[in-house]
């Protein structure tokens, strides 16, 4: 069966320009295009834009499930998995559960009743079980993000004990030793607090677990982390995520500590506005993440035509510090 890097080849041209070719967000010219449906034709290759029977466009659409709604984090994944998807000739629907698992039945069902071609989810740890088994075993095509709660299924994964080691190492390394980790926890998370113990193991130096302040999803109020910082007197912070970040930030103003000078401070996540207010953060390439996405879920696609029983696919994702001007240097 003949594939889209073939036609590709045939017609002499990348493998993206095939897709524009069948794309009406991008401009091809006359002459490329009739290169692609040529080879194309000769091949016998039919892209998923296409109707088989009637010639016109006919996408598949994928439904992504997210937990929150207000997350800059989501906000550019959905942007970047949105565009790679079109690429490939699907279009998205984006649902919403707020950390419900009841929700995310509903959502469930609501994609299956809409004969949605497949779905895309960020799991709930207590999500239905059973419900994702019967998907899974008639192969209807299934990608699980950033959590493994579900190990028979393709999941992608980022690597957040990788990204807490390097901004507490990054802090340890600038001379502070009272560093407070403040994040919401969920059992279905990675531990950031392993990655956090390791970066002070390999210092050789004693972490003290009063500066770990691991919340539930209702705790993260203002108040109760200007009582955490009174009493645990960090030097340094690592936050993870927008809301939590926002109300450290206001603590901190209402308790007349000023970044860096009197805290240090790295958010967990690359936010638009972290780089104007010059705050070190633990970034990932959106992009990158959009394109796997696209990536595995088509895979799906593929391996459910092509009969394949491939074993679940597995990718991590490594972050990476981007360093600015809001940690201080106390050695």
């Amino acid at each position: 069966m003949s594939n889209i890097k073939d036609v590709a080849a045939l017609a002499g041209v990348s493998v993206p320009t095939v897709y524009k070719a069948y794309s009406n967000t991008y401009f091809t010219s006359p002459e490329i295009r009739e290169k692609v449906y040529a080879a194309a034709k000769e091949l016998g290759y039919v892209p998923k834009t296409v109707n088989r029977t009637g010639g016109k466009e006919s996408k598949r659409t994928v439904a992504l499930f997210l937990d929150e709604i207000v997350n800059p984090f989501y906000s550019a994944m959905v942007r970047e998995t949105s565009k790679e998807l079109e690429h490939k000739g699907y279009q998205l629907a984006v649902m919403y559960n707020s950390n419900s698992a009841s929700v995310e039945r509903e959502n469930f069902e609501a994609a299956i009743a809409h004969k949605y071609d497949g779905i895309i989810f960020v799991p709930s740890p207590e999500g239905d079980g059973e419900l994702i088994k019967q998907l899974n075993a008639k192969r209807f095509p299934l990608l699980q993000l950033f959590r493994t709660v579900y190990p028979d299924l393709d999941t992608l994964l980022i690597d957040d004990e990788l990204g807490t080691y390097l901004a507490v190492k990054h802090l340890l390394q600038s001379g502070h030793k009272k560093i407070m980790l403040i994040s919401k926890t969920n059992p279905a998370l990675v531990k950031r607090e392993v990655g956090y113990a390791r970066a002070f193991e390999e210092e050789r130096l004693e972490m003290d677990n009063e500066c770990l302040y691991l919340m539930s999803y209702a705790d993260c109020a203002k108040e109760m982390i200007k009582e955490k910082i009174h009493a645990v007197q960090p030097t340094a912070i690592l936050s993870v995520g927008e809301s939590t970040s926002i109300n450290v930030i206001q603590a901190l103003s209402e308790m007349n500590l000023s970044i860096p000078d009197d805290i240090s401070f790295i958010i967990y996540d690359d936010l638009p506005w972290t780089a104007v207010y010059g705050i070190t953060t633990v970034a990932h390439s959106y992009e990158s993440i959009g394109r796997l996405i696209a990536e595995m879920i088509d895979g799906q696609f593929n391996k459910r035509e092509n009969g394949s029983g491939e074993q679940p696919a597995r990718l991590v994702l490594d972050p990476r510090l981007v360093a600015r001007k809001s940690v201080k240097i106390l050695l």
